[in-house]
């Protein structure tokens, strides 16, 4: 089932047999009409006002006969009086969450219901006979009056210090009678009227008690501080009850089905009839339910439907037909508020740089009351600011973000807006920027593995070390690249990088300089030789390409470079004047350096060669 309150979210309202509100009512707009139209397949349908249409339903308990929401409407009682399963039972329904909480046990055959005025207890009356009472703080039931009569109607006072029920005998020729139960006085009260009474309605001020005279086509009026009938109103048709307008001037009779009858409080009569269909057929006339601003009447028309009457014209404005979402409604339908949460239907632009501060305008709504707005969020991160400027418009200036689309959400005290393409802000890639460069520097025949540090690298497409690509790299970050060096000639370059939003710009943390490495002598073979010279010896190591000098105790003599790796030399006669390489009293052993033009291997055992005295 989904909630009636995220369609609501959605744009939805809705109207039904009895109304609930699921967070306390601010300003108007952050509230939405949703009813409870309770249907004899089992459900609570919600139906929106605006368009009449069902959009949820909330399973409740077999044969689902009257509904009466909590004074703050934060909770309906669904009265289910089937005798399978959740029959005999009440359905407790949270409306912020459209479920049901609690079942409740009751006497067999719940007919009619009253809450206290206060909302503190609610009293079911039962075919069985007697009241079952519920404490609605807990849910519980309290107390239970075992009446020798079944109860077809009940009623509090105004002030909540009586209660009035209407009693049937079927075992009588003239079954009704109407008792006022003094709070907390005896179970069955006191006698008041033997009259075919149904239907219960008590005037703002408790001085009247109204009820219908089925049999006599005509309404009873009661003085409770008598217990006597006062006046009597013709109807020419069978009633079963009215519905006392908020203003507390005027009951509603829905008359024979066929029309309705307007009865002043008041002066106790018929000010005027609309004659408009309100139930389905004679003894079986319906039930009205009126509209909190006063201005509209729904009446259950059993298989006709649910009918909305405009109260000022007569006239039907609009039907909820019975079918697949309505099988037979089986109560009055009675208006509810459900609290809204905003809804976010555009955002303008829908794009915005990397760095935020961008103004964004908020279309959508209710962005007034509910508490106010207490946030705008651009993909979890508060907006640097925003103001509300009206119930429909929010202008909100964007954080800071990486490149990436995020839902804009509205916050008020009922909630949180729902999340949907009509609320996507993207934030814009940026031109990569690069800070710094480690190692600055690498060899020229490449291979350097080089971290790139700076912003909006996440997407790098190419890296570049002047006009030469990377090798490879690797996207560590958004703010980390890490590529590796081709050879390159000696100097320095600009290092770029490129993402789909353009290419970083030069700056002096992005410069790399490319060197070539002295060589390095790794072997000299044979190391040792003749004093006199003349043999062949060969001088391996590294970075040999460029060699233009090559000595022996810092003579130099003439070499052949073989490869980047190898130089092949004919030693020289051995000389006074040649620098030994070892300590004092070797005189000949030498260094072999080998000289590029970047510079001179330095010296180490590696290249050390020994001149020995021929045998």
């Amino acid at each position: 089932m989904t909630s009636a309150f995220a369609l609501a979210a959605a744009g939805f309202g809705g109207v039904g047999l009895v109304g609930v509100t699921a967070a306390p009512a601010h300003a108007a707009t952050t509230m939405m009409n949703l009813a409870y139209a309770l249907d004899n397949a089992g459900y609570v349908r919600v139906v929106d006002v605006a368009t009449s249409t069902i959009i949820d339903s909330i399973p409740v308990g077999t044969n689902p006969t009257r509904i009466v929401a909590s004074p703050d409407r934060h909770t309906a009682y669904v009265l289910n009086n089937g005798g399978y399963s959740y029959g005999n039972t009440v359905s407790v329904i949270d409306a912020a969450t459209g479920t049901v909480t609690h079942t409740i046990p009751v006497c067999g055959g719940p007919e009619t219901e009253a809450l206290k005025p206060d909302g503190s207890q609610l009293w079911v009356g039962c075919d069985s006979s007697g009241v079952t009472v519920i404490d609605t703080a807990t849910a519980t039931v309290v107390r239970t009056f075992t009446a020798p009569l079944a109860i077809n109607s009940l009623v509090f006072g105004p002030d909540g210090a009586r209660a009035y029920g209407g009693y049937t005998d079927h075992t009588k020729i003239n079954p009704y009678a109407i008792v006022a139960f003094a709070l907390p006085g005896s179970d069955f009260g006191t006698y008041m009227a033997p009259q075919y009474g149904v239907g219960l309605v008590t005037s703002p001020d408790g001085a009247a008690l109204f009820f219908g005279e089925q049999s006599y086509d005509s309404i009873g009026v009661i003085n409770p501080s008598t217990g006597y009938i006062s006046n009597v109103i013709e109807l020419n048709g069978p009633t079963d009850g009215g519905v006392l307008n908020p203003a507390g001037t005027d009951i509603y009779y829905c008359v024979n089905g066929t029309y309705i009858a307007d009865v002043n409080v008041a002066k106790r009569f018929v000010t005027r009839y609309l004659t408009t269909p309100c139930g389905s057929g004679h003894y079986t006339p319906g039930s009205l339910s009126v509209t909190p601003d006063g201005n509209t009447l729904y009446a259950d028309l059993g298989s006709g439907g649910i009918s909305v009457i405009d109260i000022a014209s007569g006239t039907v404005t609009a039907t909820i037909p019975t079918g697949a979402r309505l099988s037979r409604p089986t109560a009055a339908v009675a208006m509810v508020q459900a609290a809204l949460v905003p809804a976010v239907r555009a955002v303008s632009p829908g794009q915005g740089p990397e760095a935020g501060d961008g103004t964004v305008t908020i279309t959508g709504g209710p962005f007034l009351g509910g508490g106010g707005v207490t946030a705008v969020s651009f993909g979890g991160v508060p907006a640097a600011s925003f103001t509300v400027d009206s119930d429909t418009q929010i202008t909100a200036v964007a954080p800071a973000q990486t490149f990436r689309t995020v839902d804009i959400t509205v916050t008020n005290g009922n909630g949180t807006s729902a999340v949907g393409a009509a609320d996507e802000y993207t934030y814009l890639e940026a031109p990569p920027i690069i800070s710094n460069l480690t190692p600055g520097s690498g060899v020229s025949s490449g291979g350097t593995s080089v971290v790139i540090t700076g912003t909006d690298l996440s997407t790098t497409k190419e890296v570049f070390f002047g006009g030469t690509a990377a090798a490879s790299f690797t996207v560590d970050s958004d703010t980390q690249v890490t590529a590796v060096t081709k050879a390159q000639t000696n100097g320095t370059v600009d290092v770029s990088v490129t993402n789909s939003a353009g290419i970083s710009t030069p700056v002096p943390g992005s410069r790399f300089t490319f060197f070539s490495p002295v060589p390095v002598v790794t072997a000299v073979s044979p190391a040792a030789g003749s004093t006199l010279g003349g043999d062949t010896v060969t001088i391996t190591g590294t970075r040999f390409t460029g060699t233009f000098r090559v000595t022996f105790g810092g003579i130099a003599v003439p070499y052949t470079l073989d490869s980047d790796s190898q130089i092949t030399v004919v030693t020289p006669p051995w000389s006074s004047a040649m620098t030994p390489a070892g300590p004092a009293g070797s005189v000949g052993l030498v260094d072999v350096l080998v000289t590029t033009d970047v510079g001179t291997s330095a010296v180490s055992t590696a290249d050390q060669y020994d001149y020995v005295a021929p045998a």
